[in-house]
């Protein structure tokens, strides 16, 4: 960990040196530009404990262990990217986490590692590791997220990096994506072979004056490894720790399944932004074939969420995607009121994931382009069984972030 730590501060004193850019040109080699792009979160959250059980029993000492959470403050993300943009109008990229996975600093991850050419104006293909094209809120960039943590529905569907190679027709309004993929990079992240779908239409595409209607869906299929599933969610905090240091991370909706055949994700999404207001939302409907003749097990869930910003900063908008202005004030920087409300089922017949609903109000400071300070209030409700008993875990949670981006 002292190299990561010495990269760290590294970025950090080049995202302090640096004027407000994107990102930081490098060099430019063999008619390639270089450029390098860094994004560094330090997350602390705090709960307000609310533990029961349902039928009204008292607590035992280790149901109230197992769904006390701990107060904590670490860094989440020490991101590093090298992109390339080559004469022939194909572009690639290199990106590592130093932090790795949910901020557990194990060994970290690769992030994308691909290489994107382009046939004709509408037309791009792409191999290597990217984010698969099954969530709007996913395939936004994460600098670009109004709240710390992304909707439940984002975290348990959204099929995120993966190997493979993908085709893309995209003009200003429509977009149709497709991508066969198999597993991670990363050692200990997998899932099986598989394929995805997105397309988007956009009715309304005025960028100059800041509209834009968009809608969309998306379909994934995937195998599974050795026919194992699992569903971990945590209380709408990605660092959410128990306070027994041996039990590690807190889900408050967990599923595990061993005769799981293939898993398909299907979503529908939109979105409309005019001036300072944009609405959002998503719904994912999740099914898991399973062997042996067993019944099929299906979550599903959607989030809605609306964000204000107080200046005349607009949004952006391409290839399906929303972008974050940059501030066109740096003194006052751009300030951003955001809420959402969040559900998630897990539940199906004898498999008692749990259910759980959120409200999240949050405040958005972008400072010049590089620094961002976040805080979230979520008031969340959770129920799961837990041998043989439901508990209620319904804790609020003051979320508080600092961005470094470069």
């Amino acid at each position: 960990m002292r190299l990561a730590r010495s990269l760290l501060a590294a970025s950090l004193a080049a995202a302090i040196a640096t004027p407000a850019l994107a990102e930081v040109p490098i060099d430019v080699i063999g008619g390639t530009e270089i450029y390098f792009d860094g994004l560094i979160h330090f997350d602390s959250y705090h709960y307000d404990q609310n533990i029961s059980r349902a039928d009204g029993l008292a607590l035992t000492a280790a149901q109230i262990n197992a769904n006390t959470l701990t107060n904590n403050g670490q860094v989440r993300r020490g991101e590093m990217i090298f992109r390339g943009r080559m004469a022939n109008g194909g572009e690639w990229q290199i990106g590592y986490d130093l932090v790795g996975a949910r901020g557990t600093g194990r060994n970290g991850r690769w992030l994308d590692v691909n290489y994107r050419g382009r046939l004709n104006a509408d037309w791009t293909y792409r191999v290597g590791q990217f984010k698969q094209p099954n969530s709007l809120e996913e395939l936004t960039s994460t600098r670009n997220n109004e709240f710390i943590s992304k909707a439940m529905i984002t975290n348990a569907f959204g099929i995120a990096r993966r190997v493979g190679a993908e085709i893309q027709y995209a003009t200003p309004s429509i977009t149709a994506t497709g991508t066969w993929f198999t597993r991670e990079i990363n050692v200990n992240q997998r899932v099986g072979n598989g394929y995805g779908a997105r397309v988007t239409w956009a009715p309304i595409v005025d960028i100059e004056a800041g509209e834009v209607l968009h809608f969309g869906a998306s379909l994934v299929d995937h195998d599974t490894v050795l026919d194992r599933y699992s569903l971990g969610i945590r209380p709408q905090a990605d660092i959410a720790l128990n306070n027994n240091a041996t039990l590690g991370n807190l889900n408050t909706i967990s599923v595990s399944l061993a005769d799981a055949d293939r898993v398909q994700i299907a979503g529908l999404e939109g979105m409309y932004f005019n001036g300072p207001l944009k609405v959002m939302g998503e719904y994912m409907r999740q099914t898991v074939s399973r062997t042996n003749g067993r019944p099929d097990y299906e979550s599903d869930g959607w989030y809605v969420s609306g964000l204000y910003t107080l200046s005349e900063d607009k949004f952006g908008y391409r290839g399906g995607i929303y972008t974050t202005a940059v501030p066109n004030d740096p003194v006052k920087g751009l300030w951003q009121l955001a809420a959402r409300y969040d559900k998630l089922d897990a539940n199906d017949g004898a498999l008692l994931g749990g259910q759980q609903e959120s409200w999240t109000v949050g405040l958005n400071w972008y400072i010049r382009s590089n620094f961002r300070l976040s805080m979230n209030y979520v008031m969340l409700d959770s129920s799961r069984v837990q041998s043989g008993v439901l508990i209620n875990n319904n804790p609020n949670i003051v979320e508080l972030r600092g961005q470094i981006a470069i």
